[in-house]
């Protein structure tokens, strides 16, 4: 134990001259840098649009509130659930199936035939595409979607399957009248 204690009072002389001694001469003191008028004004427009970067700011952080408002977390929950549940193994395998069998046939023969027909599949239908047919094409598609809402499907639905006994009801008779006539 008294062998340290001598052997640091033997070491500490020779670690003062190891320490960098101070400089004796004063630093002259940092010399701020020239600024421009062009500068200083960018500056001080920095500086008043402030605010408007703050704005931006609160802008961006209530999108972030409304995407971490409990709804939209749980209809994210609901769509990777879904989506695992989507991906689970026979889904994958059917998906692949399906990729295989669209690479077999985009790479066949028949692929190839068509593209050498397309050129002249174009020259026959390039004279249904003028302007006046593709204006009358987009209000027939315009006036189908007013049409065609959802509301008016599930009626046309309904409708159906209402009548769908009806139509089997009035074949049956047909059926029986043709029996009776024809003998």
């Amino acid at each position: 134990m008294r062998f340290f204690q001598y052997f640091m009072a033997a070491l500490l002389p020779w670690t003062v001259f190891a320490v960098p001694a101070a400089d004796l001469e004063p630093k002259s003191p940092a010399v701020p840098a020239a600024i421009s008028v062009d500068d200083y004004n960018v500056l001080v427009q920095r500086q008043e649009d402030l605010g408007g970067i703050i704005g931006d700011l609160t802008e961006t952080l209530d999108a972030i509130k409304e995407l971490l408002s409990t709804e939209s977390l749980n209809n994210i929950n609901t769509v990777v659930t879904q989506a695992a549940t989507l991906l689970k193994d026979p889904t994958t395998k059917q998906i692949k199936s399906l990729v295989q069998t669209a690479a077999e046939l985009l790479g066949g023969e028949a692929i190839g035939n068509l593209l050498d027909k397309l050129p002249s599949l174009l020259e026959s239908v390039s004279g249904l595409l003028n302007k006046e047919t593709l204006n009358k094409l987009i209000t027939l598609l315009d006036n189908a979607a007013i049409l065609l809402t959802k509301e008016f499907a599930e009626n046309t639905r309904d409708l159906i399957n209402d009548i769908a006994p009806l139509v089997s009801a009035i074949a049956q008779v047909i059926s029986a009248l043709l029996g009776t006539i024809l003998g």
